[in-house]
């Protein structure tokens, strides 16, 4: 059996917990409390004990038949057995998790031999938002979702504090792109002129999060960023007394090619904006070339504060995440059926009556331009239902997973290192592609 040991209080020997609000161990019994170095002691590493990869999570289902707060079988895979310092029971985790705490006597425990010095996180980010201030910040999350059902039982059945292992990425990004370009000219002849352009660039990034846990799902652990880097610190077991805390069981390795693809994805996206910020322009029509290197400068593997909460509704079960740091909130709620469909028949019925009401200032005895004013009355009402439909529908879908990096452009940003385009406007493409070969 595995071992495990608490932080106990100097004072009367009782249990200590990471105090979110006052940044301080702080004991339950006597309510004493302590800064990091009177109590910390360093978490025993045992180089022979691995985390090994576990399968990626895809659905919030998965997540939940897989979070350590359920009643697991050592016999499970990467599950050891542990015992409470406290009333000595045998406790259950799994071999990614640093602290638990102890179902029978509610012991908070730092757990041993389950971690190597190779995946033991090196900086981290303390929980400064409380259990109440989370669970307060998701009610508020709640409100104002108009397709969210009035009879919905926001209670939340399970709320965790967790240090979720992030791997962080430094990288450095470099094109070229080619473009084909257009312009509108005269509206009524409904002709496009093009351009051929050029653009060259690089880009730094610092600190790109990608989640280094199999269990948490992609889509809400990246919804929940931003996190100030700059209130990161070196990463002690004394924060974690409280919480559950987890190691990285995906390698920095593994989680690389994520980080990757949205450092690419932000320098195109950045070259592309270059473009279009082009007076003479109205859009892009082709991408002729792109060449995009991303190189890796450095990296590093942290923990990060979230709150887990999940609830049960319509028998389907939901997980919501707070940012233990900034309060943001995300997940997705149940969509009301009744509510929706009532939405969207009065916003069509609401939209053509006030078409029907615009109708009287069409000229009496023109009835062909009735009839076609009332065809467009009807699609125009459609189309608009449908963009409101998808404004509801949005509030309700917050956990989603990122595609760039744009929060993690360092202070310059991207640089535009050459500008080119043709210097006319062609009325063919074939032409203004020639003339950017040429160029």
């Amino acid at each position: 059996m595995a071992s495990a040991f608490t932080y106990q209080c100097p004072s009367c020997n009782g249990v200590l917990a990471f105090d979110a609000a006052s940044g301080r161990l702080t004991c339950g019994f006597c309510g004493s409390s302590f800064d990091e170095g009177e109590v910390e002691r360093a978490i025993p590493i045992n180089e022979s004990v691995e985390v090994s990869e576990a399968d990626h999570v895809r659905t919030v289902g998965e997540f939940l038949e897989r979070a350590t707060w359920n009643e697991l079988d050592a016999a499970e895979a990467n599950a050891l057995a542990y015992s409470c310092p406290s009333c000595g029971s045998s406790i259950i985790a799994d071999q990614a998790t640093v602290s638990t705490s102890c179902p029978y006597c509610g012991n908070n425990m730092i757990v041993s031999g389950i971690a190597s010095a190779e995946n033991m996180p090196q900086k981290m980010i303390p929980f400064s938002i409380t259990k109440d201030e989370a669970t307060s910040a998701m009610r508020r999350h709640f409100e104002h979702k108009w397709y969210l059902s009035r009879t919905f039982d926001a209670s939340l059945e399970h709320i965790q504090g967790v240090y979720v292992p992030y791997h962080l990425y430094d990288m450095k990004a470099s094109g070229r792109a080619e473009y084909i370009v257009y312009h509108e000219g005269d509206s009524n002849a409904k002709t496009h002129y093009y351009y051929g352009v050029k653009r060259a660039g690089d880009a730094r990034f610092e600190k790109i999060p990608v989640d280094g846990s199999s269990k948490m799902p992609d889509a809400h652990m990246d919804a929940i960023a931003p996190f100030d880097f700059g209130n990161m610190r070196d990463f002690a077991t004394s924060y974690v007394a409280g919480y559950l805390a987890e190691v990285a069981d995906e390698s920095a390795q593994t989680c690389l090619p994520r980080a990757e693809q949205r450092a690419r994805n932000s320098f195109e996206k950045g070259l592309r904006d270059d473009v279009l910020r082009m007076e003479e322009i109205d859009g892009i029509e082709e991408v002729v070339t792109s060449e995009t290197n991303v190189e890796l400068t450095d990296m590093m593997t942290c923990v990060l504060p979230v709150w887990l909460m999940h609830c049960t509704w319509g028998g389907n079960q939901m997980l919501f995440a707070v940012n233990g740091e900034s309060g943001r909130c995300v997940g997705d709620l149940p969509i009301d059926p009744k509510r929706r469909a009532a939405t969207v028949i009065a916003s069509i019925l609401g939209l053509l009556l006030i078409l029907a009401l615009v109708s009287v200032f069409i000229p009496d005895g023109d009835s062909d331009s009735f009839i076609g004013y009332m065809i467009g009355a009807v699609v125009l009402a459609v189309i608009g239902s449908v963009f409101i439909d998808g404004y509801f529908k949005n509030q309700m879908r917050t956990a989603v997973e990122a595609d760039d990096a744009k929060t993690s452009y360092d202070e310059k940003g991207l640089t535009i290192t050459e500008r080119w385009n043709t210097e006319k406007s062609y009325a063919r493409k074939s032409k203004a592609r020639s003339k950017l070969q040429e160029g």
